[in-house]
């Protein structure tokens, strides 16, 4: 259980509460050790006798051909044994890190309706806010820096980025850990891989519409089918018009999606795919959220407290064109070669935003000044080439398998220009309205594009050794070249070249639905920074060690996994006081550098998904994350964790039943997500939060085989919370209050 500290009559989320603090590690415990023997029983399980020989039948021989079909649409399961994440690697238990996979049943049962509703309800991950617009996510310390779009790795952050809707996706696969060998640079956190609804030979259609608290309106349409008689091109649509606003006065969003997939089998054993996707989102943004008190704590303002105005835009688009050819040879191998193209922008005028500041010398808390900003041009294009082929190789009288591919990826970014600070007004929050406090002025956006370009190339390749029947080494690496260019500005140029990225990994198979696993691999990221004779540093350098046990059982209706790992990233630059200071020409102010930070994240997880007993489905997950500075630019960050916000513990879980009999029809869920006590030190200040519980729920009555009406609500209890914050700046972010939402889906 966690620490308790006094518990407070006060419903504000700074005060410690008394009640369900354990309650989510409790049902987890719970669900484990209900598992457990069936589990065992499972793991126990032999293959069925042959029939007696004169009971024997000949069949006629029946070829199939096609893609193995991965996806968890239709089956009504919260677990998947099969993931793609990684290249090569078809099941969860043969990549030996832990994977999450969130089916299409999970995403329906808890009304996930973009990607930060999926993260911030995934074990192992934490959410950020740089501000209402701009969410980042991190595991085990790390931000997750990139996330994968059909395991095509996209750069998917900054102002003109949109998450994505959740509309389009057949699942979610997150696989934890550094991942250097799928995507070269980055941090050694977590690998996020959304993978889109693909077409069906058989015609299906559905409908949703969704109403929801806060004049929530949401249609959803998806129709999928075959286009020949011969079922060898099938095509697919999902379009998305959603309306919402929220719990803070004169917030509003727009979004619209369009997605369209195409595939055409030109060959019994190959496959031409080719999607385009349209995302536009128009939304009134806020710079922030809300300021604390003179020492750090929080105001307590209401929570429908918006300091933005009505007038506030944040309007933005995103596309996405793929394409993709599979060929499927006789010998068991398959190759695929895949190009992509991903453009980022604001729309024109797209960014107009009031934004808050301290008034400087003040002793009253509540005096803020509010300015204007204005910003255009915002946007990044990304195009992408890979290829990959994996299949069988006989050695030593042995089965093995091979993966080898190599990818490149150029990303040409250009930032916004404009102005801010403008039209300073000085106002009291208690009293601002949103809609007439602070009026709107045009403002002049001078500037011009100033482009920057990222290209990384990569060759990889992994060997699955059959050692033993039950034992199979993982041999693995990559070689990657990163370049960074600002022609403007040619002294922020810099390249790394053929940094190599090595992987290794043993799978121990106990029996057919248990086996343990060990790895090790690592990743880097690149470092524009210079030491005393002018040489840019070496990359940061992560590593990763990962060792646990996973299983699926009843035929992959219930998975688990048990799991440690230890993460050292090594090498980021820190001051070097025996340099001159300044350290001229290359800084005009400060030391220069030497490669001597060291971060460690250590931990341990536990997961379970899927069916337990008949029509009782479970999604569970804990994860323990111990973080620490181990060297730093400054010495009073030495032992210290590296994201005091994020919890040490946190669980997740979600359960449903699906009833049978008289109340047939009729599905029950239910669940919740708990962490432990956080606290954030910025300006000599130091303020915590309480660990708390949020707790949800679900009921689904389907009417026949076409029609199913749902009710959810989130935060069931009208828990206080802040989902960030800090003691300086305009940082507390109230998490939402009790959220009802009604959906009545249409099938045929």
């Amino acid at each position: 259980m966690f620490p308790d500290r006094a518990a407070s009559p006060a419903p504000h989320p700074f005060r410690q509460q008394s009640g369900r603090r354990g309650t989510g590690l409790t049902l987890l415990c719970a669900s484990l050790s209900l598992a457990y023997p069936l589990a065992l029983h499972a793991a126990e399980e032999v293959a069925p006798a042959a029939p007696p020989a004169e009971a024997e039948t000949t069949l006629q021989t029946v070829t199939v051909t096609g893609t193995m079909d991965n996806n968890t649409e239709n089956t009504g399961s919260l677990a998947s044994r099969k993931a793609s994440v990684m290249k090569g690697f078809e099941t969860v238990r043969d990549i030996p890190q832990p994977v999450t996979v969130i089916t299409r049943q999970l995403l329906d049962d808890r009304n996930f309706l973009d990607l930060h509703d999926v993260l911030q309800n995934t074990p192992g991950v934490s959410v950020d806010y740089t501000d209402s617009e701009r969410v980042t996510y991190h595991s085990r310390g790390y931000q997750i820096d990139a996330l994968q779009v059909d395991g095509i790795t996209f750069s998917q952050s900054g102002s003109a980025f949109v998450q994505p809707d959740t509309a389009v996706l057949d699942r979610v696969e997150v696989l934890r850990g550094a991942s250097g060998m799928l995507r070269g640079s980055g941090n050694p956190s977590a690998t996020v891989n959304m993978v889109r609804k693909r077409p069906t030979r058989e015609f299906q259609a559905s409908a949703v519409a969704t109403v929801g608290r806060w004049d929530r309106h949401r249609v959803e349409g998806d129709v999928s089918g075959a286009l020949n008689a011969s079922g060898t091109l099938r095509a697919r649509a999902v379009v998305v018009a959603d309306e919402k606003e929220f719990f803070q006065k004169a917030k509003q969003e727009k979004r619209e999606v369009l997605y369209g997939v195409v595939e055409y089998d030109l060959a019994p054993k190959t496959t031409l795919t080719a999607s385009l996707q349209h995302t536009d989102l128009d939304a009134t943004g806020a710079w922030g959220g809300m300021p604390g008190n003179l020492d750090g704590s929080p105001l307590y303002l209401p929570r429908d407290t918006y300091l933005g105005v009505d007038w506030n835009r944040w309007n933005r688009y995103n596309d996405e064109a793929f394409a993709e050819i599979e060929h499927r040879f006789d010998n068991g191998w398959t190759a695929r070669v895949g190009a992509a193209w991903v453009h980022l922008a604001l729309k024109n005028g797209g960014f107009k935003q009031s934004y808050f500041t301290r008034v400087a010398g003040t002793t009253n808390p509540y005096l803020m000044s509010v300015a204007s900003a204005q910003y255009t041009g915002a946007e990044s294009t990304q195009k992408v080439v890979n290829a990959v082929a994996s299949g069988p190789f006989t050695l030593f009288g042995r089965k093995h398998e091979l993966i080898v591919g190599g990818e490149a990826l150029r990303t040409e970014s250009i930032d916004s220009w404009g102005q801010g600070s403008l039209y300073p007004q000085v106002v009291d929050i208690r009293t601002f309205d949103p809609y007439g406090t602070y009026a709107e002025r045009d403002v002049a956006t001078p500037g011009s594009a100033n482009p920057n370009y990222t290209r990384q190339k990569g060759v990889f390749g992994t060997a699955r050794l059959s050692v033993a029947d039950p034992l199979t080494l993982l041999v693995g690496g990559r070689l990657s070249w990163w370049e960074y260019e600002v022609p403007r500005t040619p002294a922020s140029n810099y390249r790394i070249e053929r940094e190599a990225t090595p992987f290794a990994g043993l799978v121990y198979d106990f029996n057919r639905n248990l086996n343990a696993y060990l790895s090790y691999t690592e990743i880097f990221t690149p470092q524009n920074v210079k030491d005393v004779n002018g040489n840019i540093l070496q990359p940061i350098r992560g590593e990763d060690y990962e060792a646990g046990v996973k299983g699926d059982f009843f035929g992959g209706k219930l998975t688990a996994s048990a799991g440690i790992f230890h993460i050292t990233n090594e090498g980021k630059a820190v001051e070097d006081p025996t340099s001159a200071n300044p350290c001229a020409p290359y800084y005009t102010t400060g030391f220069c550098r030497v490669a001597g930070g060291k971060t460690q994240s250590r931990g341990w997880e536990l997961e379970l998904a899927g069916e337990i007993l008949p029509g009782w489905q479970v999604q569970a997950g804990y994860t323990n994350t111990r973080t620490k500075y181990i060297t730093d630019t400054s010495s009073a960050n030495t032992g210290l964790p590296l994201r005091t916000i994020d919890p040490r513990h946190k669980v997740n879980v979600f359960s449903s039943y699906r009833f049978d009999g008289a109340l047939q029809g009729l599905t029950l869920g239910g669940g919740v997500r708990t962490q432990n006590d956080t606290y954030v030190t910025a300006g000599g200040l130091t303020v915590r939060q309480g660990g708390y519980s949020i707790f949800n729920a679900m009921a689904n009555y389907r009417f026949s085989d076409r029609y199913a009406l749902q009710l959810n609500v989130e935060n069931l209890f009208d828990k206080v919370y802040y989902k960030k914050f800090a003691p300086t700046g305009i940082s507390y972010y109230y998490g939402d209050p009790r959220n009802v939402t009604l959906s009545l889906r249409a099938s045929l």
